[in-house]
């Protein structure tokens, strides 16, 4: 278990992770980091207990069954089925979005119970930073691209050195002809549900679908050990004025569509 001592060393060191990646990363894995990870911002949840570099238990799960119910049962089936205990968790790590809300505040307000219940350190992290992080690609740029519905996406643009994570581009919502068409025409690596969705615009020279599973748990674990992480809130993408203005525009010059025409 991580130690008060340790944790104060951990808050040392933290501030070294952008020029010092692996020199933390490995004082991390030197101390012994046990994390409890849940991903509940879709469809797609998943739950993974690791051990510094080694995943204990996972729990991969695609139904309908409610958030809460499946998170939790997935939490007590895993540490049923593993010698570790709720109180030997150093980290509790959530989603913290974009996603499904209700998905995002279920796992959110779980990991904060369980965080201050066993007097451990809670973290979150972006949906689209753990999709670029799991890729595995560096020195890259990888497009993390999620279906926001409603005819939107959620996107975001980033690129992997070593065991940092580098933002490219912020998380936006936009229309998917808007975000792919921001896109700059060079190697880009495309992932996400969004991405899949909308293939069709992923079209240009050096463009490639990255086609991978899409359950995250392992991955943000992974990203929580490193200090690629936030705090256990929901993060909040809105649209910028400029977005908002370049919506307007594009659909002024696309015009009304044909169920908005009168007949």
């Amino acid at each position: 278990m991580v130690t008060d001592r340790a944790c104060n060393h951990l808050d040392a060191f933290a501030f070294r992770a952008r020029e010092f990646p692996n020199e933390l990363y490995k004082f991390c894995i030197m101390i012994r980091m046990r994390i409890l990870a849940v991903d509940t911002s879709s469809e797609r949840g998943s739950v993974c207990i690791t051990d510094n570099d080694t995943v204990l238990g996972e729990i991969r799960l695609a139904s309908s069954v409610q958030h809460a119910e499946r998170l939790f049962r997935s939490v007590e089936f895993l540490l049923a089925s593993l010698p570790i205990t709720l109180a030997e968790i150093d980290l509790f790590v959530a989603s913290r979005g974009p996603g499904s809300f209700t998905g995002l505040r279920v796992g959110l307000a779980a990991m904060e119970g369980f965080a201050s219940a066993h007097h451990q350190r809670g973290a979150g992290i972006s949906t689209l930073e753990a999709l670029a992080w799991k890729t595995g690609i560096e020195n890259e740029l990888v497009a993390s691209v999620i279906d926001a519905r409603r005819g939107e996406v959620y996107g975001g643009m980033y690129r992997r050195v070593s065991n940092r994570l580098v933002e490219e581009r912020p998380p936006v919502v936009v229309k998917p002809e808007l975000w792919f068409a921001s896109l700059p025409d060079t190697r880009i690596y495309i992932c996400g549900d969004g991405a899949l969705k909308y293939r069709s615009f992923v079209n240009r020279p050096g463009w490639l679908f990255y086609d991978m599973d899409l359950y995250l748990a392992v991955a943000m674990a992974q990203m929580a050990a490193t200090v690629h992480c936030g705090p256990l809130e929901p993060l909040y993408v809105r649209r910028t004025d400029a977005e908002t203005a370049l919506e307007a525009r594009h659909d002024s010059v696309a015009g009304p569509s044909p169920k908005s025409q009168k007949v």
